[in-house]
This record gives structure tokens, sequence and C-alpha cells, in this order.
């Protein structure tokens, strides 16, 4: 755990850091009231400052709560507790495609078909709602043991002019 990170934020306890980037890290955690295995994506803190990057951090949140696919990641809720903003997601277990591509070099052409026929099913359902990610990458894609693909991280996803977000 780091010193930004309480072992505890609301009815969520923190076990492991699973992931970080330039904007967040990601915590696998347990919902302490459904007593299930979630992912916190946790707003870095030096960012904290800027009221952009926490309005887009609870974009994310919203968005992808609006988007109810097997291939896109589930929002359960974003929130804030004592300052530390997150968003509490379906917890994936599994690898990414960058971790799966580092450790295995090319993948057969029948696994890579099934994946981008995944991915692109939860871009053409997104899209169907007027929703662009706009940073699909193979970080941004996890891969479970079982072959399912999941995609992650709307963090620089437009919403067209007619969507409405609801609040999560």
């Amino acid at each position: 755990m780091t010193d930004s990170v309480p072992e505890k934020l609301g009815k969520y306890k923190i076990i492991e850091e699973v992931g970080r980037g330039g904007f967040a890290a990601v915590y696998k955690a347990v919902d302490t009231t459904l007593d299930r295995t979630v992912a916190l994506k946790v707003l870095a803190p030096h960012l904290l400052w800027d009221p952009t990057f926490v309005q887009r951090f609870q974009r994310e949140a919203k968005v992808a709560a609006n988007l109810d696919h097997p291939n896109i990641v589930t929002i359960y809720e974003v929130s804030q507790v004592e300052g530390v903003y997150f968003i509490a997601m379906q917890f994936l277990a599994g690898r990414t495609l960058s971790q799966i591509l580092e450790a295995e070099g090319p993948l057969p052409v029948s696994q890579v078909q099934a994946i981008v026929e995944q991915v692109a099913s939860a871009l053409d359902y997104a899209h169907a709602r007027d929703f662009v990610h706009r940073d699909v990458k193979p970080s941004n894609i996890i891969v479970a043991d079982d072959g399912r693909a999941t995609l992650t991280d709307f963090g620089l996803v437009k919403a067209g002019e007619g969507t409405k977000l609801s609040i999560v």
C-alpha cells in the first residue's frame, strides 16, 4: 500500500496494487458490504488539485457505467472518501493483452481472431450508443484464462452530442 491510499476506502478493503499508470493506480479490493472482489481505480494524488482531471476521472465512470456489454468492464460505483477519488468496478482475473504479448510473443491466428471479435463487439456496442473509446490498445484489454476479452479504461472516451450520461 502507498502512503496516499488507506487500507480501506469506505466499504472497500484494499488487498493489493495490481496496476499503475500516470493518472491512476488500480487495486484489488473487497466490497465488505456485498462480500465480492472488485477493482478500485484510484485517481493519482498529484492530480487532485486539477478539477479537469477529477472531472475526466468521474466522466470515465459515468460513461462506462452506461455501457452494459459482456466485453466492457462493469462499473459499480464512483465515489470519493477523505479526498481520495475512486471507481469501483468488476475485478477481471487475467492479464492485459500487452502482458500476454510480452510473455508469449505473437499469438495464434485463432486466438487473435477471438480477441479482435470480442473487442470489436464491445466497440460496436459503444459506438451504437454514441461513445468513442479513443484509447484502444493492448494494455486496455484484459484477457481471462478462458479467452474472454474485456475492454477497460474509458478515460479518453468521447461522447457524442446527443449522448446523455446518467449519474452513477
